[in-house]
């Protein structure tokens, strides 16, 4: 599987996670084959996938800022020998790939 193929998979993961909205922007960057330690302290080889979750902004009955929320740097785990996507990761906690915490 190619990096592209990786990111259009996890792009259509995070379709199914309605709140877990990338910044388009910026877009999805993916690294080089890694080994890391998982959240089960095994070690395995991964690819990471890094996104920034986009911004909220609503507005006042005058047109200006009421509440601006940045969005958090996030990243996806992808298995680098099955593709299965693993975990989203976020910095108060862990994504289950069905959108649970």
């Amino acid at each position: 599987m190619t990096k592209k193929q990786i990111i259009e998979k996890v792009k259509t993961n995070m379709k199914s996670i309605p709140w877990l909205l990338y910044d388009k922007e910026i877009g999805l960057k993916i690294s080089e084959r890694e080994k890391i330690e998982d959240r089960n302290y095994t070690t395995r080889e991964v690819y990471v996938i890094f996104f920034k979750t986009i911004d909220t902004i609503t507005y006042d009955k005058n047109g200006e800022i009421d509440i601006f929320i940045e969005g958090d740097y996030c990243s996806c785990y992808v298995d680098a020998v099955s593709y299965e996507i693993l975990y989203y990761s976020r910095p108060h906690g862990y994504i289950e790939t069905d959108g649970t915490y």
